[in-house]
């Protein structure tokens, strides 16, 4: 059977030895009962995370000299996260959402920043956060209530941001703030933030619906006093934090689509063998042609999916050499989240369909993927958000199917 890595051949040998560590790792390492552990106790998986960090699984495609796996194509993320969420979504997400934001550093931040920052969140000694939703805005980033005001050679920030990816576990991360009100979304910078410093205060955020592995939380800044040093980017970094923080978006987005990928193959796995073992009016339930109908439209939308995904992973390689137009980008990675998010839906919808009464206790796994797949559709821009972007894309003429 053809691979589909094969239809990148530059580099389909060294994804392939990428994608059997990561699979050799999960299998390793990973059972549902872990996962079930975790989740029922709201807790990062430390150990795990330490372990991927060793053999380079959390940041595949940064360079060796940051800490991360030296793969020369975003495609080694995706390949990785495909691998670890398929094998277990609860401890598979929360282990590749350990570095969320840190691309961002490394894309931007100035040569200092990133050999100080990036190998310890790549070692999986710390995890890391980017701070951009605001209860008042949402995802609206073009408003912040969060202020940095400028004395001297640092900033005073003052605000609050929430649903904060990591905020409980993580040593430092990135805040988006405003610089200069009159500016509006042109007057914003991106600073880095260390959790210890007087001022910062960590609410963690329980009870959530799933991913209950990858604390979220909210961060509140009251008068931190942050050195011009800290300013992504250096001095040139100042009120350049909106459009940085998009720029990071149009790569970052592929991020829970690669994860929606992982759960919806998860979530087919278990309803093959389900369909093939479980057995009824005298014959396995694979036998009706109900069932079959299941199957075969949710085996049509995982390879629809995984197409998109690398297709999109593929542009990124371009993009961050300024080959693609942003707005192009954008596009291409929004349509790519919603399609996969959505068919993800579907997808884990019918895998509970299929295991019947079964599908909706925990025993069965199922019913925590669908759990643990659901903010796919909110979290990196919801898809309404999404769609939106596609849209001005196609008006400006920026990209077109």
């Amino acid at each position: 059977m053809t691979d589909i890595l094969d239809l990148f051949p530059q580099y389909a040998e060294e994804l392939k030895l990428l994608r059997k560590t990561a699979r050799e790792f999960a299998q390793r390492n990973f059972s549902p009962e872990l996962a079930r552990e975790y989740e029922r106790k709201e807790e990062f998986p430390w150990d795990l995370y330490r372990k991927a960090g060793e053999l380079g699984l959390l940041a595949p495609s940064i360079p060796t000299e940051y800490g991360g796996g030296g793969f020369t194509t975003y495609l080694a993320d995706m390949v990785v996260t495909e691998e670890l969420v398929r094998a277990e979504p609860t401890l598979g997400e929360a282990i590749m959402s350990g570095p969320f934001s840190s691309h961002l550093l490394y894309f931007f931040g100035t040569e200092e920043q990133k050999k100080k920052y990036l190998p310890p969140v790549y070692r999986g000694e710390t995890t890391f956060f980017g701070a951009y939703t605001e209860p008042e805005h949402g995802t609206d980033i073009t408003q912040l209530s969060t202020v940095a005001e400028r004395k001297g050679d640092k900033f005073i920030l003052r605000g609050v941001k929430t649903f904060i990816t990591n905020a409980p576990t993580a040593k430092y991360g990135v805040v988006l703030a405003q610089t200069d009100p009159e500016k509006k979304h042109r007057g914003q910078t991106l600073f880095i933030i260390h959790t210890d410093w007087p001022g910062v205060q960590i609410r963690k955020l329980s009870g959530k619906m799933g991913q209950r592995a990858s604390p979220v939380g909210e961060i509140t800044l009251d008068n931190v006093e942050v050195p011009i040093d800290y300013v992504v980017g250096g001095e040139k970094g100042i009120n350049q934090g909106f459009y940085w923080t998009l720029a990071y978006f149009n790569v970052s987005r592929l991020g829970p689509a690669a994860i929606a990928l992982g759960i919806m193959l998860a979530a087919f796995d278990k309803a093959l063998e389900y369909a093939q073992k479980r057995a009824q009016f005298g014959q396995p339930i694979i036998n009706f042609q109900l069932i079959q109908e299941k199957l075969a439209r949710m085996a049509m939308l995982i390879e629809v999916s995984r197409s998109m995904l690398y297709r999109a992973a593929y542009y990124v390689d371009s993009y961050i050499k300024f080959q693609i137009d942003p707005r192009a980008m954008a596009a291409i990675t929004s349509a790519a989240k919603v399609f996969i998010t959505d068919a993800a839906n579907q997808v884990i919808d019918e895998a509970i369909q299929i295991h019947g009464g079964y599908g909706y206790f925990e025993e069965f796994d199922v019913e925590r993927y669908w759990r643990d797949h659901r903010v796919t559709r909110i979290y990196e821009g919801t898809n309404e958000i999404n769609l939106l972007t596609i849209t001005d894309a196609l008006r400006r003429g920026a990209w077109k199917p």
